[in-house]
């Protein structure tokens, strides 16, 4: 072995020693402190023991009053700081984090260490602890509480002068569990500022229709009340201004499902308020029916229309007993049957009247429980016999009938068609009455009417040869073709009014069923 090898090796050797004695120097002097070249944040702790890096990283560490998080929303922006938060420095835990660099890992790295850190530095991050989710949730209440904004829905500002329309507005609400997960990790990652998740929320209502739509409509001109009384002859019209029917509309919200809409609600007793005006000028012999109008003029104000059918009741009257009067003839000349006025009357009897007393001549109201059928009337002359068919004042039908006789007079009054019945059938007579149409009760339980020429037990037809004369027991016949055809044409409602007074029947008072049969 040449001398320069022998040299080299012992240099090697030399090398290693010392090498090796600098490394086990370095871990013997750093012993219980951090190694050179180690900082956290940019704070050199190097040569220091854990108490005396955590009081530097208490000092020189950003104080958590002073670091924070800016929260934004709707517009606004809240700054919490970390204290505010629950969110802080773990110093000592910081501080034993830098003093276990180079003491991990294997042998001849934890030894190198000492000495690499001098020219490679380790720069740790601070051990931070989290944010406390309740304060982060009082945090997170209080933003959602400032801007917290409630839907308001469409609405519609009805008054005398205008309709004024309002689109719904949406609202605005926090989402508070997606807001704590976003501040969470904005904290971890260091950011100074977030914007957090804001919910819009829709107004049920949005529009306000069709409400809107419908009040121009009713609001366009006069709601008009027709009064058309034909038992009176009286017509007349009352008409409500704008300004006024304003007052009788109320926007409500309606909802139907996932669906909702504003509607107009009718103030029913504003109307009624203003029927109530209107009543006293219909005159003394009509009474307005208010709750029948009301409903009627609330339906047509729902209906869109403009324009309403008043109901119309009838007063009853006093009659005060006249010398010669007779308990029939006061019903007769007032248009009732004897039994209507016996009714009304319950506590007279018929066959002691006095001159003077007073009797309730009851209210025509009685013969008239169906609706009037709107312009459809019949006309039927005693003295001429003749039936005439009137539509929207139009004469359709004039037939020749045969009324009463002067033994079962037929009454002379207003009546209405009460019910139909296309083979009645009279017990009282044993008689067919084919197209029967009843017009009032004789009796409780008996209808006088109008039907063809009536057909007896024995099948023949009766009274076709006196047809112009009376000659029926109180029912007004109608020759064949004609019964047919007015059974056709007039429904149940159609007013009959009835006029004059019969003549003598040619039979006589005595007259017999079997004297008035055809041969």
């Amino acid at each position: 072995m040449s001398r320069f090898v022998k040299w080299g090796l012992v240099f090697t050797l030399l090398v290693v020693c010392l090498a090796l004695g600098g490394l086990l120097g370095c871990r013997l002097l750093y012993r219980d402190r951090i190694y050179p070249g180690v900082f956290v944040a940019g704070i050199d702790l190097s040569g220091l023991d854990v108490d005396s890096a955590a009081a530097r990283l208490r000092e020189q560490l950003p104080s958590p009053d002073a670091q924070g998080l800016t929260l934004r929303a709707a517009e606004q922006a809240w700054r919490f700081s970390w204290t505010a938060l629950g969110q802080g420095y773990e110093y000592a835990a910081t501080a034993d984090a830098a003093l276990r660099v180079g003491r991990e890992g294997p042998w001849f790295a934890q030894q190198s260490q000492c000495v690499r850190a001098r020219f490679v530095p380790v720069d740790l991050q601070p051990v931070v602890v989290p944010a406390n989710s309740e304060a982060v949730d009082a945090a997170l209440q209080s933003i959602a509480a400032s801007i917290a904004l409630s839907p308001t829905d469409a609405r519609l500002e009805v008054t005398a002068d205008a309709v004024t329309a309002v689109p719904g507005q949406a609202g605005r609400s926090l989402d508070l569990e997606k807001s704590a997960e976003r501040v969470a990790e904005a904290l971890a990652e260091g950011r100074d500022a977030l914007d957090l998740p804001v919910v819009v929320l829709p107004p049920r209502v949005a529009e306000p229709e069709p409400a809107y739509a419908d009040a121009q409509i009713l609001l366009a001109q006069p709601f008009t009340l027709v009064v058309d009384d034909p038992l009176t002859a009286y017509q007349a019209e009352f008409a409500a201004p704008p300004a006024r029917v304003a007052g009788w509309l109320a926007p409500v919200a309606v909802h139907a499902g996932d669906e909702s809409r504003l509607d107009l609600k009718i103030a029913a007793q504003a109307v009624e308020d203003w029927l109530q005006e209107v009543a006293p000028q219909v005159g003394e012999e009509r009474l307005l029916d208010i709750p029948g109008t009301r409903a009627r003029v609330v339906s047509a104000l729902e209906s869109g229309n403009i324009e309403a059918s008043a109901s119309v009741r009838h007063p009853e009257q006093q009659y005060w007993v006249q010398p010669g009067d007779a308990f029939f003839d006061i019903a007769y000349n007032h248009g009732f049957p004897q039994w209507r006025l016996e009714e009304a009357n319950p506590e007279v009897d018929p066959g002691l009247l006095e001159v003077g007393q007073a009797l309730v001549i009851p209210s025509i109201d009685v013969l008239f429980p169906e609706p009037l059928v709107p312009g459809k009337r019949i006309e039927i002359s005693l003295p001429e016999q003749k039936m005439r068919a009137y539509e929207s004042d139009e004469l359709l039908f004039e037939f020749t009938i045969s009324s009463g006789m002067s033994t079962t007079p037929t009454l002379a009054g207003q009546f209405q068609i009460l019910m139909k019945e296309a083979d009645a059938y009279a017990r009282r007579w044993s008689l067919e009455m084919p197209y029967f149409m009843g017009i009032y009760k004789e009796g409780p339980e008996f209808y006088n009417g109008i039907h063809e020429l009536p057909i007896s037990a024995g099948g023949h037809r009766l009274w076709g040869g006196v047809l112009g004369w009376p000659a029926s027991y109180g029912c007004i016949i109608l020759d064949v073709e004609d019964a047919g055809t007015l059974f056709e044409w007039a429904p149940v409602g159609t007013l009959v009014r009835i006029e004059g007074v019969a003549p003598g029947t040619p039979f006589g008072r005595d007259a017999t069923l079997e004297g008035l049969l055809e041969e």
